[in-house]
């Protein structure tokens, strides 16, 4: 069997990519301005983090290697101010969601990329409904073995990451019933969804092995799992989230999910062992959040006990506090409950009803705002 080598981190450092809409300002529609945003930013080695995406509709940010979350959300400011410096000159305006509300994703313009059409060319419409847009939050990791301990870990807590993430409500001009319709999408896909759940590095390797070698997978790239290890930068990636609309939401979230990492390193440390949660436990889990968002009930063990998504966020904050403060996340989960209480993004883009135009501008003032708008 052929080694599957991992790049090693002694720390565990960050790194954040969202993944961003670009709206036409009279239609609210997308528009495929992406190229020539890209273009008009080219001569910038500040914008160095701004980067082209599947469709010509949709852009990335990404940040340096962070210590915290404080870093990576300074860092993803001040691109998202080029990005849409840059944006204002082809009447096109910035939003973030797990979705857009109406837009058909029939009319999108793909990147011209090889890779992004040898996806089409595989999975054909199921590539071309990839109209959604997530933050994915990268750990580092000391070693391979310590990626899988990291991921089977935090497999408990990826609905909790979802839930308070959900900004997907809308798809094609109808409300789906979900609080993440995003999450759903990633299910259709032959290498998507949760991960495959496994007990070592080798065993990964072995994975990663059949899967090249029966022509399931490419690269590792082809893995859109909703955590999955990345062994080009040594890190364990975490993509279940939807996009925030703000960036203090998501960087909220980022101080969540660094937090975690950090606890259960504690903790591996000391000797526990964490277990992969039982897949039908995952599976249930996981549609509960994207079905319900907040004001789910998540199975807590085998028995089918559950308790209340606040109950459980709560507990979880409780846990965590003494590596918050650590890094002087306290506004971030506090920001966090006020998620829970008042509502994430599916919550605020419904009290808009069906003017779908209504609920886009919605989120483009977030966004200009950079903070949730619950009245």
């Amino acid at each position: 069997m052929t080694s599957l080598p991992f790049k090693e981190n002694t720390e565990m450092q960050l790194g954040v990519e969202i993944e961003v809409q670009l709206i036409d300002r009279k239609t609210k529609d997308l528009t495929p301005t992406g190229r020539a945003i890209l273009q008009s930013l080219s001569s910038n080695p500040d914008a160095k983090h701004i980067k082209s995406e599947l469709f010509q509709s949709m852009l990335e940010i990404d940040t340096p290697i962070s210590k915290n979350a404080h870093d990576a959300s300074a860092s993803l400011r001040s691109s998202m101010n080029l990005m849409q410096d840059a944006a204002d000159k082809y009447g096109t305006d910035i939003m973030m969601a797990g979705t857009h509300p109406f837009a058909n994703y029939t009319e999108s313009l793909l990147t011209p990329h090889t890779r992004y059409f040898n996806l089409v060319d595989r999975n054909q419409w199921i590539t071309r409904r990839l109209q959604i847009y997530g933050l994915h939050v990268h750990i580092g990791m000391r070693n391979g073995d310590h990626a899988i301990a990291m991921n089977n870990a935090l497999c408990h807590y990826l609905p909790l990451i979802l839930a308070l993430s959900a900004s997907s409500p809308y798809w094609n001009a109808q409300d789906t019933g979900l609080a993440s319709s995003r999450i759903t999408f990633f299910e259709s896909t032959p290498t998507g969804g949760h991960p495959y759940l496994l007990n070592s590095w080798r065993d990964f390797e072995e994975l990663i092995e059949r899967l090249t070698y029966s022509k399931s997978i490419t690269s590792l790239k082809d893995l859109w799992w909703d955590i999955r290890p990345n062994t080009d930068y040594g890190t364990i990636e975490i993509r279940i989230a939807d996009c925030p609309p703000t960036i203090k939401e998501t960087e909220a979230l980022v101080a969540l999910i660094h937090s975690l990492a950090v606890f259960i390193d504690e903790e591996l440390k000391s000797g526990r062992l964490f277990h992969p949660p039982p897949e039908w436990i995952l599976r249930e889990n996981k549609w509960r959040a994207s079905r319900y968002g907040v004001k789910c009930a998540l199975i807590q063990n085998q028995d089918g006990k559950t308790s209340s998504f606040a109950d459980s966020w709560y507990t979880l904050k409780e846990t965590l506090k003494p590596i918050y403060q650590r890094f002087s996340y306290e506004v971030q989960f506090d920001f966090l409950s006020s998620l829970v209480t008042k509502g994430p993004s599916y919550v605020r883009q419904r009290r808009h009803g069906q003017d779908l135009k209504h609920v886009v501008n919605h989120l483009i003032q977030e966004n200009h705002d950079d903070h949730p708008h619950w009245d």
